[in-house]
């Protein structure tokens, strides 16, 4: 223990010299501050309805006075079309006359509010007295905040083991890696110690994200578990940018290509339809996004969380014997 804590002080002396360590920490929470300022002003956007389309030509011209209006031919349409990513309020009437707005839940308050406030005025020029219902199915957030918020945390994640591989190079550059091929340490306290920094700064980072979003009301026993899971594909990324970059120039190059493959997993994950996620499955990154989807919409369950951090878990441990060999060359 005594050297594996030896290499963590290390590697926390070797990255604050260089500020490297003070940037990973907080590049991700200078962007959580920027999200926040960014989150308001999504609300503002132009109102946007999904109108059924036997509502009739009057309820359709009354409703495009205040936004673009979208027609669909059912309510299971109108549904689909709500459930995505942006602001828009569906509504539909039923087979006895009555108004029903249909919202995920996430939306602005003036969102849920006009589309009542011209229903009012519509049932209010009729003779016959006609009510209206909401039918909420689901969400309770802005997308803009999980989603940025979820990929600021997975980005976090990322940032530490980034640091381990930037260590890494550094090391092998100075020689140091040669010099410790020969002392009493053993090849499992170094990866030890080289992991606990891409252990703790996700840590740090994840819940101050969470805390700047005013997330905080979640399971932080999940968010801890799924934190520790996660910053396991950290580990293991970093290791491999570390040995398999001769210099902090090719360190750079290969990050880049890592922060493609986050983006890609993350984008698959909120635009392809749930029945095609299978695609997904190989990428640890994935069942990263969709825990904590589910701990931050409070959706999942400890069991759901378990099998997420099975597949975490079983990912990357098979990478890392996939390229164990490739690993065990870099740091001889």
């Amino acid at each position: 223990m005594k050297r594996m804590l030896a290499i963590f002080r290390r590697d926390i002396y070797s990255s604050t010299r260089d500020f490297l360590i003070l940037y990973m920490i907080i590049a991700p929470i200078l962007l959580t501050v920027g999200l926040k300022f960014f989150i308001p002003s999504a609300a503002s956007a132009s109102l946007q309805f999904a109108l059924n389309s036997k509502l009739g030509a009057e309820v359709i011209e009354e409703f495009e006075k205040y936004g673009s209006v979208e027609l669909y031919s059912s309510d299971e349409e109108i549904k689909e079309r709500v459930g995505k990513i942006d602001d828009i309020a569906g509504i539909s009437i039923n087979d006895k006359g009555n108004f029903r707005i249909i919202l995920e839940g996430n939306e602005s308050h003036d969102t849920k509010e006009i589309p009542r406030k011209i229903v009012r005025s519509i049932v209010s020029g009729e003779e016959v007295d006609v009510n209206y219902k909401v039918s909420d199915i689901g969400i309770q957030m802005s997308p803009i905040a999980w989603i940025g918020g979820i990929s600021l945390i997975i980005t976090a994640i990322t940032m530490g083991g980034i640091l381990i591989g930037l260590n890494i190079i550094e090391e092998k550059e100075s020689k140091t890696v040669k010099a410790l091929n020969v002392s009493p340490m053993s090849r499992l306290e170094f990866i030890m110690g080289k992991s606990f920094i891409g252990i703790i700064i996700p840590i740090i980072d994840v819940f101050a994200i969470l805390w700047i979003l005013n997330m905080l009301d979640v399971n932080l026993y999940m968010i801890a578990v799924m934190t520790l899971a996660s910053s396991i594909i950290g580990v293991i990324v970093g290791f491999l940018i570390g040995v398999t970059s001769p210099n902090q120039i090719a360190g750079i190059a290969n990050m880049k290509l890592l922060f493609l493959l986050v983006g890609m997993s993350i984008i698959g994950a909120i635009l392809i339809p749930q029945s095609q996620h299978f695609f997904l499955y190989w990428v640890p990154t994935y069942w990263a996004f969709m825990g904590f989807k589910g701990i931050i919409l409070k959706t999942i369950t400890w069991s759901q969380l378990g099998i997420y951090v099975i597949w975490i878990l079983g990912l990357t441990c098979g990478i890392f014997l996939l390229l164990k060999n490739r690993i065990r060359k870099g740091l001889a």
